[in-house]
């Protein structure tokens, strides 16, 4: 199975992209970051990925099937959900979740 993946958040999620792309079966395609600064950087030093400020273009790509949660926690519980809905596998780093009930 080859994997098409994409990630959510760029700080240490840098080190996700790298660590998929290592893999001789698995890329990222698609990126996903909010900062305009980020966004620029990122073009130059990926210049062959998809790169979007806008993550629901990632839960829509049907060739998507993992997404590496990287973004800030506060949002890692929505983002968890939308995978799910979307059939996506995930990676999501820590913490999963900022309260018992998201």
């Amino acid at each position: 199975m080859k994997i098409i993946a994409a990630v959510i958040g760029t700080g240490v999620g840098q080190k996700h992209i790298e660590a998929i792309d290592k893999f001789k079966k698995s890329r990222v395609n698609i990126i996903c970051e909010k900062d305009k600064k980020k966004i620029k950087l990122l073009k130059k030093k990926f210049p062959r990925k998809y790169i979007v400020n806008d993550e629901n273009k990632i839960f829509k790509d049907k060739s998507i099937n993992l997404v590496s949660i990287a973004s800030y926690d506060n949002y890692h519980f929505k983002q968890i959900k939308k995978c799910i809905k979307f059939k996506k596998h995930i990676i999501v780093e820590k913490p999963m979740c900022l309260t018992e009930n998201n």
